[in-house]
């Protein structure tokens, strides 16, 4: 819970797109600067790499970046991004800012580009009646990114904390890919309750249990239709599909083509090769 000491609102110094390209002049690599205020920066393309004191980070468009005041910090480029820069010093936003981690791992990026195209836009306008609109916009980014960055903050704890723990899991999905490997019969594998051990798997490899047993299922699939004479059925029921029907299913929606189709268009590629 957050306790409202005091709310002084961010001064906004610049706002708008920004290529690194153009202002470093031919360089690889930007100058290393120290800080002097917040800037918050959406990628609008994958790129090069941000430094923030003794962090480091690849670019992408769903990692924001967000630097504080007193950091040193420096760019490998490509990088274009939108930006907003402000001043705040005190009170309950500047320590939440404070608090956010340096790069901050969006799950809903659309919505935070929405509220960086907002505040460049109302920065930009001029008009008395933006101004609000603006204070508005930059309170919705910082809550936006400090829930966020709250959960980074909780997701690394539990992918650091259970690694062994997931790498037992994953073991024993590849050694039972045509088992039972439901949600409660890998917890109770690594003796995690179902909900700690959903959120510990997917912290740790980007995915829900089902997404990473049917993934694993279909790249097994794959192998058995490229290098053995096995039927649909038999291949369905050796990758742990409970029928040919629902493997057909799932093999078409993660490759968007039958397992027919996609053989065939294998066996058509090293025929041509």
């Amino acid at each position: 819970m957050i306790y409202m000491k005091s709310m002084t609102l961010p001064t906004i110094i610049a706002a708008g797109i920004y290529n690194a390209q153009v202002a470093s002049r031919g360089r690889d690599i930007t100058k290393n600067r120290k800080t002097t205020m917040f800037e918050l920066e959406l990628p609008l393309e994958d790129g090069g790499v941000s430094y923030i004191n003794s962090q480091s980070c690849p670019i992408q468009r769903h990692t924001i970046i967000c630097a504080k005041p007193g950091q040193m910090r420096h760019t490998r480029l490509p990088f274009l991004c939108r930006y907003v820069h402000f001043i705040v010093h005190e009170g309950t936003i500047c320590d939440m800012l404070l608090g956010m981690p340096n790069f901050i791992d969006i799950q809903d990026i659309s919505k935070i580009e929405a509220i960086f195209a907002d505040i460049i836009r109302f920065h930009e306008s001029g008009l008395e009646q933006d101004k609000v609109m603006l204070g508005s916009a930059i309170l919705s980014l910082i809550y936006q990114l400090f829930e966020q960055g709250q959960y980074s903050v909780y997701r690394d704890k539990l992918k650091s904390n259970n690694k062994k723990t997931i790498e037992r899991a994953i073991a024993y999905i590849q050694d039972n890919l045509t088992g039972d490997l439901r949600l409660e019969t890998v917890a109770e594998h690594v003796a995690f309750s179902p909900i700690h051990f959903h959120n510990c798997f997917k912290a740790s490899t980007g995915m829900t249990l089902c997404e990473y047993v049917t993934d694993q299922r279909i790249k097994k699939a794959i192998n058995l239709l490229i290098s053995t004479d096995l039927t649909l059925s038999e291949i369905a029921y050796e990758c742990g599909f409970s029928s040919q029907s629902y493997f057909s299913y799932a093999f078409k929606k993660a490759m968007g083509m039958t397992p027919r189709q996609y053989e065939k268009e294998i066996y058509q590629r090293y025929d041509q090769s």
